[in-house]
């Protein structure tokens, strides 16, 4: 019992280091599978902003009904957002997300984009290019950034830059590219910003590259979770968010730096993104 009130405290304490947390990528009902209360645990009391994707009309319904919970909170934002995943891209849902588009009940469009990592996805590479061109289509439409998913596909965000390039704002959920990569797209006139989490603790070189070499106006933190489990965790809780700041200031300024004013102006910067990136005054 000590060691859980030592522990939840040791939480808290990280995330007062930073004056907000943003999580630009969650999946909110499937954080709240298992426990909700226990996932955003110690981000009650602090100013949180987070966007949550669903993938099913069941799934989007909880989600809503959840974060307009979690909005009584003064303290807190959660933005839904709607996609076709490509590891599932459901082309029937087209009309549902439209709708979701005209009544102002979503903020982006997302997941979305491609999943070539295994041999059963990319067997599914037509309905991936069909949920995939809706979605830029649509988010061009109405206006509304696209979160984008893309394993072993980057070739194709370079091949539809020209459309990207229509969209508010394009956010490369767990971006898995080089810091060339992401500056090429930025060169193609993308609005791109550029996502990272749990990877950078996994020691992903491209991941920590890109947070310690990229313009910091386009970085962004997530957790995905209940994703991207660490070692021994069952899954990635919401509150997690703290540890992925920590991580990312430490690989930018070194695991030296610790002054409050630095990390105050790392969250204030990344608050700064989150907020272009999705459209937030």
């Amino acid at each position: 019992m000590f060691a859980l009130l030592f522990y939840f405290r040791y939480n808290v304490m990280r995330m007062l280091a930073f004056s907000v947390l943003t999580d630009a990528h969650f999946h909110l009902a499937c954080c709240a599978e298992k426990s909700l209360e226990d996932s955003f645990r110690g981000l009650e009391s602090l100013s949180y902003y987070g966007v949550s994707c669903a993938h099913d009309r069941n799934e989007f319904l909880m989600q809503e009904t959840l974060s307009a919970k979690l909005n009584e909170n003064e303290n807190t934002q959660v933005l839904c957002a709607f996609g076709m995943h490509p590891q599932l891209p459901l082309v029937e849902n087209t009309g549902f997300m439209e709708t979701l588009l005209k009544e102002r009940r979503i903020g982006a469009i997302g997941e979305a984009g491609f999943d070539l990592f295994t041999k059963e996805f990319k067997a599914d590479i037509a309905r991936q290019e069909e949920a995939w061109r809706i979605s830029c289509e649509l988010a061009a439409l109405y206006g509304v950034p696209l979160v984008v998913h893309c394993r072993k596909a980057l070739d194709k965000m370079f091949r539809d830059s020209k459309a990207l390039s229509k969209i508010p704002a394009v956010v490369f959920h767990s971006f898995t590219g080089s810091v060339q990569d992401a500056s090429s797209l930025l060169k193609r006139g993308v609005n791109a910003y550029f996502s990272f989490g749990n990877p950078l603790t996994f020691g992903d070189k491209s991941a920590i590259g890109c947070v310690q070499k990229l313009d910091a106006g386009r970085l962004l933190m997530e957790t995905d979770a209940p994703y991207q489990t660490m070692r021994g965790e069952a899954e990635t809780k919401m509150s997690a968010i703290a540890r992925v700041y920590e991580r990312a200031f430490s690989l930018r300024y070194g695991e030296e730096s610790c002054a409050k004013e630095k990390m105050q102006i790392f969250s204030d910067a990344i608050f700064n993104n989150f907020k272009s990136a999705y459209g937030i005054a």
